[in-house]
């Protein structure tokens, strides 16, 4: 016997004129499908990512490992990847991309130091070839290639004290002139630097009393000197709220490193310190690769700093020979932020403007389902709490409400007041009966159309006359 199912929903790819729908599966006692889905708040998905990425003499290797990996992030932000193997993207497709490339090199003020390859400004945080831009139905690849080439030919004649959130700031910065990043996209930092961040308000006066005998350690020892990286972040995120900037920084830190090792964690360790080799002219002891003049990364200690202050971060060591692992977990956790999930039609109603739905938010670690309005503590995953969301039609109210004619689709949406923290899992699951014609078996009665499931045939049958309702089976 044929059923037909009345509900499924869909994560809309919004880079492609479908969906992907997911098979629906039997909920709980009733005779039904149900469906789980990711759900957010979002209508057009915009995604501008800033690279920063070390143009001193030490990264020629770095720059080509990285070149060879940025169409894998184009790929998955723009054709998501079904990695779960249950036949839907990850997350959504962004609608639409768009990339800047800066450079570390902010120079030394008016200070020259001979070898350093430092010129006053430096590239002042000016993007290279300028705002690239992939929309929904262009060539990801051609677009991705482009980039691509960009990187490659960053050259190693940067200047040799590393500035890179200065450098983000800076092009941050001339987003009135520059159009990017967009104050409506969600803006991703990702910076790539195999030294420590020695960003500085004042160029002239910092560098003007460095020895020459201690050029390779002097932002290290003079740390206490830098501007420090909660005003470069303000600068550098602006008013966006913490869901709508991810950083990233591909740097100085230990290999190995299991992903889920918290910032704090990462700072304490010994190797993570800095420490100097005692030479006449001492470097620092690197936190991984060797102490060759290539392949070798001092501890990003400032850049590891950034990330305690933004919860969606991403640090991965930059001692490796395939960056692969690293784009594709950040590429992932810039997909994670992109809002929006549609339904594949108009959900039936249940009581009024409700509709048969419960959403559920799983917690990161630690956060507590008491406190946030319209949650309610609905179960454990370990020691993660899950809560229910309150529906509140219309969005009257902090939860979730049915919103079928959203520009989009329709769609679940989620209060501003009861978004989700960031490394939440948001889930929604719908049961909806499957309504039988006449004559054709039955469980219950909500399955008929007619609303009565006669008891002893089970099959769907007209109201009994004089009848006042549905007749349960």
């Amino acid at each position: 016997m044929q059923k037909r199912v009345l509900y499924a929903a869909l994560v809309c790819a919004l880079a492609s004129s479908g969906c992907i729908e997911r098979k629906g599966a039997a909920v709980g006692p009733n005779v039904g499908y149900g469906q789980e889905v990711r759900i957010g708040g979002g209508d057009v998905s915009r995604v501008d990512v800033l690279f920063v990425i070390d143009d001193s003499g030490s990264m020629a290797q770095e720059q080509a490992n990285l070149a060879v990996q940025i169409p894998r992030l184009v790929r998955d932000l723009a054709s998501p990847p079904d990695r779960n193997l249950d036949g839907v993207p990850d997350w959504n497709a962004a609608e639409e991309l768009r990339i800047g490339i800066v450079t570390t090199d902010v120079g030394m003020g008016s200070v020259s130091i001979p070898m350093s390859g430092c010129v006053p400004g430096g590239d002042d945080g000016t993007l290279r070839g300028g705002v690239f831009e992939w929309r929904a139905g262009d060539d990801a690849d051609a677009f991705a290639a482009r980039v691509r080439d960009t990187v490659a030919e960053l050259g190693i004649r940067g200047c040799a004290f590393e500035q890179p959130l200065e450098a983000a700031a800076r092009a941050v910065a001339r987003a009135p002139e520059t159009g990017f990043p967009r104050a409506d996209a969600l803006f991703a930092l990702i910076v790539v630097t195999d030294e420590e961040d020695c960003s500085v308000d004042d160029d002239d006066a910092f560098f003007a009393a460095m020895e020459p005998s201690a050029y390779n350690v002097y932002c290290q020892r003079n740390a206490d000197r830098l501007t420090p990286v909660t005003e470069l972040l303000a600068r550098i995120r602006g008013a966006r709220e913490e869901r709508e900037f991810v950083y990233a920084a591909i740097a100085g830190l230990p290999v190995g490193l299991a992903p889920d090792t918290t910032p704090e964690a990462i700072l304490a360790r010994d190797d993570m310190q800095h420490r100097e080799d005692g030479a006449r002219n001492p470097r620092s002891i690197p936190v991984c690769g060797s102490d060759d003049a290539l392949g070798r990364a001092d501890p990003g200690r400032r850049l590891v700093e950034l990330a305690r202050h933004v919860p969606a971060s991403v640090l991965t060591t930059i001692c490796t020979d395939d960056f692969g692992p690293a784009i594709s977990e950040i590429g992932a956790r810039i997909g994670g932020q992109i809002p929006g999930v549609c339904l594949v039609r108009e959900v039936p109603r249940g009581l009024g403007e409700r509709v048969p739905c419960t959403v559920t938010v799983t917690l990161p670690s630690g956060d507590r389902c008491a406190g946030r309005e319209g949650y309610t503590l609905f179960g454990l995953s370990g020691e993660r709490e899950i809560c229910e969301l309150a529906q509140v039609p219309g969005g009257a109210g902090e939860g979730f409400y049915y919103d079928p004619a959203h520009e989009s689709c329709p769609q679940l949406v989620i209060t501003e007041g009861a978004r989700p923290p960031v490394g939440a899992t948001v889930s929604a699951e719908c049961f909806f009966p499957l309504h039988r014609e006449l004559g054709e078996l039955c469980a219950r009665g909500p399955q008929c159309g007619s609303g009565y499931c006669d008891p002893v045939t089970r099959t769907c049958a007209l109201l009994p006359t004089g009848g006042s309702g549905a007749t349960g089976g």
